[in-house]
């Protein structure tokens, strides 16, 4: 793969550049940092779907599904996304690249300045945004938000980030809340729009074919008149003190108990330390041969599922098991007893060096998805850290099982939570 690099192209804009051929499509995609807050998710989670309505030139989905028609099959959508106490708004492209194209007309080009006439120039009517495409977007939202409860697994997890993270911004979901969603007018989105354009930082990825001037000048034209003013700071507090285990819970009618345990560690993606991390998750329970899945899981039959994963950007593992009620305590007890296995160092070579090629195969796959390449370099400005796919698979490769051990020691228990089946409360 080769060197990615970042330019400067205005005031609070970067671009992240890729050349490769690796891939039959080029890709860009235009992310708009934000803090996450309570008082403005919602409206960052609505407003790239309403953005995606309509523009100036091409008033209507009918019309902007023509225009990426002309752009040989151009795909194109929003992006909604959380990393730590970050919000990230935008959208991405993809479209095949000048070189490969049919009559050799312009794809390039076009496409980008595409992107920036999605964000740039909305159909406005009377100056705000169109009131059916918010009311219409609400209604999305709202449906989006409402639905979470339905998948009891994650719904498990939402509520121990509510109480674990209390008063901290991370507990702040990307969806937003209905209610707030419901509040939600032209004029109030219109005015977040025109706030969001001029004190947002903004990161931009390609990946393909095309040159690096060629994309310069492309998305420096797409984004001509973007307003400038003083950037909205963001970025993510880590906070590993763990005052008190909290052990919470509901009862729900579930015929399957939900078990989910939160860990806070000082290590994040831009710990020295995080390639130890990374592979003590996957030893503890992050991977198919992990301890959680060959022992609670196979072995002693104790939960449906079992796994943990890690939140690189808050320094928080979260351990998720699905769990018959009446094996609650054992089964929490015997994850538990995993945890401490890793602690102590017992861990085999075999289990250490198959969480090595597992972690290895992942970021060996990312780098042939320009997407998962995308979250991959993002995630690593937000960290302020430089290191390449390759680069990382090059530090855990030198990982030990002591330092494994030592990571797992570093994990602090801070809160479990479970739903129990049973008949629910009124």
């Amino acid at each position: 793969m080769n060197q990615i690099e970042r330019i400067a192209l205005m005031p609070g804009v970067w671009l992240s550049y890729l050349p490769t051929d690796k891939f039959k499509t080029d890709y860009v995609s235009l992310n708009l940092l934000r803090p996450l807050r309570e008082d403005e998710a919602s409206l960052g989670a609505l407003l790239p779907s309403v953005l995606m309505r309509g523009t100036a030139a091409h008033p209507d989905m009918q019309s902007i599904c023509a225009c990426l028609d002309t752009l040989y099959g151009a795909g194109f959508d929003a992006i909604s996304r959380k990393k730590g106490e970050v919000q990230i708004l935008g959208f991405y492209m993809d479209f095949i690249d000048d070189a490969l194209s049919p009559d050799g007309s312009a794809v390039v080009l076009p496409s980008l300045q595409f992107l920036g006439e999605v964000l740039l120039h909305p159909l406005l009517e009377d100056g705000l945004l169109r009131a059916d495409f918010v009311e219409s977007e609400k209604v999305n939202l709202i449906n989006a938000i409402e639905s979470q409860i339905n998948d009891k697994r994650a719904w498990a997890t939402k509520r121990l980030v509510d109480i674990m993270f209390a008063g901290e911004p991370y507990r702040v979901s990307r969806l937003g809340e209905a209610e707030r969603v419901q509040a939600i007018d032209a004029a109030a989105l219109t005015a977040y729009w025109r706030h969001v354009l001029a004190h947002s930082e903004i990161e931009l990825y390609f990946a393909g074919r095309a040159p690096l001037e060629l994309v310069r000048r492309g998305l420096t034209e797409a984004l001509d008149g973007l307003p400038r003013g003083g950037m909205d700071a963001y970025g993510t507090s880590v906070n590993s003190r763990v005052a008190q285990l909290r052990e919470c819970g509901e009862t729900m009618d579930v015929t399957q108990g939900k078990l989910v345990m939160g860990l806070r560690t000082p290590d994040t993606g831009a710990s020295p330390d995080y390639p130890a991390l990374a592979m003590c998750n996957a030893v503890f329970g992050g991977s198919v041969t992990s301890k959680l899945f060959v022992n609670v899981r196979e072995a002693m039959s104790l939960c449906y599922y079992a796994s943990s994963g890690l939140e690189k950007f808050k320094g928080v593992m979260l351990v998720s098991a699905g769990v018959d009620s009446e094996n609650y305590e054992t089964a929490r007890d015997a994850i538990l007893h995993e945890l401490e296995a890793c602690r102590a160092g017992e861990i085999s070579g075999e289990e250490l060096e198959s969480a090595r090629r597992y972690l290895v195969s992942a970021l060996q796959a990312a780098e042939d998805a320009p997407g998962r390449l995308d979250d991959y370099y993002l995630g690593q400005q937000l960290l302020g850290v430089d290191c390449s796919p390759g680069e990382l698979i090059d530090r855990i490769n030198a990982v030990r099982g002591e330092d494994v051990a030592a990571a797992a020691r570093r994990l602090a228990l801070d809160t479990i939570y479970f739903i129990r089946g049973g008949k629910e409360h009124a």
